[in-house]
């Protein structure tokens, strides 16, 4: 008899007890083990009785059947190992009963019917039905999965069996990324600086932690399919490349996110702002301002995207968009939407562009858009130039002013045919602040410039006015930028809607100025 235990991934676990000699593994209903997880295929593994051995056969799934972390195709398994079927464990167990060994040879008046062949499998998912015999596999159980029912809990101890090597970067706060550049060379950043680490994978390790990764976030990848970028369950954004795409062989980003959420105040501690920038800020999200973060790789968008918008008000409804979500707001009405890739067929696939389209139609106070990067981009300034106001999103570009020519060339990539000057009072009108990040040679980020964007002037020239910009006065002996945030002694035009809102504290920042 084969008595096998599923480890579900939201904690509970469900036995299955057959007296039939192999059983299906799979997501459809006809399998004998109907598992309906993430990562598991209609009709994934076969588990079967061979020469007095269990043998677990992958069935050609999408996402393979792993054995204690390493993918088989077939193979004998034993009690005390785990089987990964997407992201659940099974283990298993041939139980042999001494009343089925006394009657293995029937006697010629017993019905051939009553073979324990024919045994209907049963699901007992209550302890008090469980028998004696189970007592080991509910103890492998407890090893298996951790004191604590929650399903991270039974993520994360897998996670940390496939990256062994690393694992111990991924729990050290003082680190920000670990990047695999193939098996053997391996990299981190701690306190914005790359280090070579010295420990290496082993070919087969790396590709089954890639496989890993990919199971538990519900993407493919293989060599039709090289590329993966997703979202880990603690916020860690991952990124995968297969070969021959990369040279070296696998490469893996992971880009860890803070446990702490960043505020406002925080940047101000850490010199990436001034008090004064706060304020100003505040109050043009108050105002519902559009605005465009602006930045290069590593600069700190989304971090700083995510601090702006906490500053959105408890009462409205916001709609975030994102391709991996790593957005975490507080308030209370908040939408979550993510991109969905295609299948195997090349069907299904959602992205940022159908999100913003979707997202238009759901009553949204404040649409945010993690990252423009193609013909969403359209969309979006259409929707801030059609009474979505206070939408915000983040876009690579090295200047305020890049960041516009970069709107526009997104923009284009929607297919339409768009008069280029009428494109560029799209951007003029649809866009009022853009928030400069930059991380600078010292390896610090900061905010460098916060812009308003005035109106087209003739000719097509963008009208760019600095409000607040950082200023490079020298470097220290140690090579640490001297310098400061200064206000340009522009004045923002929108002054008079300040006053009409009541915001008399910002309003003092720009005293000196005010009415000339």
């Amino acid at each position: 008899m084969l008595e096998v235990v599923v480890f579900q991934s939201d904690g509970n676990t469900k036995r299955v007890s057959s007296g039939k000699s192999s059983l299906m593994i799979g997501k459809a209903s006809g399998n004998d083990i109907c598992i309906e997880a993430e990562g598991v295929s209609r009709y994934h593994a076969r588990l079967s009785v061979e020469d007095g051995a269990v043998v677990v056969e992958d069935l050609g799934s999408t996402n393979g059947t792993y054995v204690n972390s390493e993918q088989v195709q077939k193979a004998k398994v034993s009690p005390s190992d785990k089987i990964a079927v997407g992201n659940t464990l099974v283990t298993v167990e041939l139980v042999v009963e001494e009343e089925e060994e006394e009657e293995e040879a029937p006697t010629p008046e017993q019905p051939e019917e009553e073979d324990t062949s024919t045994m209907a499998h049963q699901v007992d998912t209550a302890a008090e039905e469980a028998p004696e015999a189970h007592a080991e596999i509910h103890q492998a159980a407890a090893e298996s999965l951790s004191a604590s029912s929650k399903s991270d809990d039974f993520y994360w101890k897998s996670m940390a069996n496939f990256l062994g090597p690393i694992w111990h970067y991924q729990e050290d706060e003082t680190v920000s990324e670990i990047m695999i550049n193939g098996p053997e060379e391996i990299y981190i950043e701690r306190k914005g600086r790359l280090q070579l680490a010295p420990e290496k994978f082993t070919e087969g390790q790396l590709h089954a932690a890639i496989l890993n990764i990919a199971q538990y976030v519900g993407r493919r990848v293989s060599e039709e399919e090289p590329y993966l970028d997703a979202r880990l369950p603690d916020g860690s954004r991952v990124a995968v490349l297969l070969q021959p795409c990369s040279r070296k062989g696998a490469a893996v980003a992971i880009r860890k996110f803070s446990k702490e959420a960043l505020t406002l105040e925080k940047l101000i501690g850490f010199g990436s702002m001034t008090p004064d920038m706060a304020l100003f800020l505040k109050a043009c999200v108050v105002l519902k301002k559009n605005i465009v973060i602006s930045g290069g790789t590593s600069s700190g968008k989304t971090s700083l995207l995510n601090v702006v918008s906490g500053l959105v008000p408890d009462d409205e409804r916001i709609i975030t968009i994102e391709d991996s979500a790593e957005l975490q707001l507080t308030q209370d009405h908040v939408v979550p939407m993510e991109t969905k890739p295609p299948d195997k067929k090349g069907r299904g696939q959602v992205t940022i562009r159908d999100l913003v389209k979707v997202s238009l139609r759901m009553r949204p106070d404040r649409v945010i858009v993690g990252e423009i990067r193609g013909g969403e981009a359209i969309d979006l300034l259409q929707a801030m130039n059609t009474g979505h106001s206070g939408s915000m999103c983040t876009i690579h570009a090295n200047s305020p002013r890049q960041s516009l020519s970069r709107m526009e060339t997104l923009s284009l990539f929607s297919g339409l045919e768009i008069p280029m000057l009428a494109l560029r009072e799209q951007v003029s009108s649809a866009i009022d602040i853009v928030i400069q990040a930059a991380r600078l040679p010292d390896h610090s980020r900061k905010v460098t410039h916060i812009t308003e964007i005035g109106q087209l002037q003739e000719g097509g020239i963008y009208v760019v006015n600095d409000i607040y910009k950082f200023v490079r006065e020298g470097l220290t002996e140690d090579k640490k930028i001297i310098g400061g945030h200064k206000w340009t002694g522009n004045v923002p035009s929108f002054v008079e809607e300040m006053e009409l809102a009541g915001l008399d504290d910002v309003l003092g920042l720009f005293s000196n100025k005010k009415g000339e």
